[in-house]
């Protein structure tokens, strides 16, 4: 049987949503331990929520939650003490994306549980980061969008500000933290002792606008909605075909320009004052688009992908999801990984974006019924069957 390199250590999810469940995901794919503990009776909010359901599951817990095990305890209840305890003892990793000091009074916040447990990593997602005036709040994905500038340059003057269509800071998030536990591990084979690692999806969004801020701190020139198009180079971006839309980048050099000129038929356009180089071509961007767009949709996306790869030209068309998924890479790839749920039946997740000595990373089991491994989890780390049975008749757990 393969392992993967965190085989036999163990993490304590105290996560929900998206950022840090995807976290505990990653870490689950590598081999780790990943017990999820939900307060029941609802358990983490997405099992509720999300418009796909296959049967009573929703999808949207099913994607973030693959390569778990559940425990179903109240951990914030006086009988859950003992429990708690147990399983914080056995975990080598806590990850958990609560509002700043939320966790304090259950003794689950970093402090407490490094004066308990030195040894363990600890890590945490935010919306703001752990420091400043804004530490304290709530942060979505959709909120952080737009309050780290991430929308104020996506989308074009006619559409407004627009959200990008996948939850890419919370997942953007959520691999951050990974990297850092990943290396606060490495840190602790060292020295035997743990330490806090946390990230946010402001400060992923920020390191994601990096390069666009650098240009800003020299030029002192706010950048401003840009549709598809980048806001270095030109004809760097998408346009309108007779029958879609593809992205052309024809800016890479001067001589890569002038083919693409070439090859649309549009030669007059490389020796126009106006777009005479790259800079003046970002000027006129808008010009340049109209002119490119006016020989574009005169023929299909396949015939211009066609001509343009002939020359060299870097282009691709702008692909929907079943598109994508259909594609012979993606397929190569084996991206996707079909898991038998055990109330929900077969289902797929796409894989993390991980391969070690080329073999795709894969969740080792689907994700969890709710409290599906409770009396195996706690039994394991020392409480009795009789414990177990207490707490599932105070209404303090919850074992499937």
């Amino acid at each position: 049987m393969v392992t993967g390199p965190l085989e036999g250590l163990r993490v304590l999810d105290l996560t929900r949503f998206v950022a840090g469940s995807y976290t505990t995901a990653l870490l689950a794919s590598f081999g780790a331990d990943v017990i999820k503990l939900e307060v029941p009776p609802e358990g983490d909010p997405y099992r509720a929520q999300g418009t796909a359901k296959i049967g009573d599951e929703s999808v949207l817990f099913l994607s973030l939650n693959s390569g778990k095990r559940s425990v179903a305890l109240d951990f914030r209840k006086p009988e859950a003490a003992d429990a708690r305890e147990a399983l914080l003892a056995s975990s080598d990793f806590v990850v958990e994306n609560s509002r700043p000091g939320s966790l304090a009074a259950h003794g689950l916040d970093w402090e407490g549980v490094h004066a308990r447990h030195p040894s363990v990593v600890y890590g945490s997602i935010s919306g703001y980061g752990e420091v400043g005036p804004d530490a304290a709040r709530g942060g979505f994905d959709l909120i952080l969008q737009a309050e780290s500038g991430l929308m104020s340059v996506t989308g074009s003057e006619r559409s407004g500000p627009v959200k990008v269509g996948a939850p890419v800071l919370d997942v953007g998030a959520g691999l951050s933290c990974a990297v850092g536990l990943l290396a606060a591990h490495a840190e602790r084979v060292r020295t035997g002792i743990g330490t806090h690692v946390s990230s946010s999806l402001l400060e992923f969004a920020l390191s994601g606008l990096g390069t666009l801020a650098t240009a800003m701190f020299v030029t002192e020139s706010v950048p401003g909605l840009l549709g598809t198009h980048s806001p270095t180079f030109a004809p760097y971006g998408g346009f309108r075909t007779k029958d879609g839309w593809i992205v052309l980048a024809g800016a890479g050099s001067e001589d890569l320009w002038r083919r693409c000129c070439t090859v649309l038929g549009v030669d007059e356009l490389a020796s126009d004052a106006r777009f005479a180089d790259n800079a003046a071509r970002v000027r006129n961007r808008d010009e340049l688009t109209d002119a490119l767009e006016t020989t574009l949709k005169r023929r299909p996306t396949a015939e211009w992908l066609a001509r343009l790869g002939e020359a060299g030209v870097p282009a691709a068309e702008v692909r929907d999801l079943a598109q994508v998924f259909a594609s012979d890479q993606v397929r190569a790839l084996g991206a996707v990984q079909e898991l038998q749920h055990p109330a929900a039946g077969t289902y797929l997740a796409v894989d993390p974006p991980v391969r070690t000595n080329g073999a795709i990373v894969s969740y080792p089991r689907p994700a969890p019924v709710l409290g599906a491994d409770t009396r195996d989890v706690l039994v394991g780390v020392g409480l009795s069957a009789e414990d177990v049975d207490a707490l599932v008749a105070q209404g303090v757990a919850v074992a499937a």
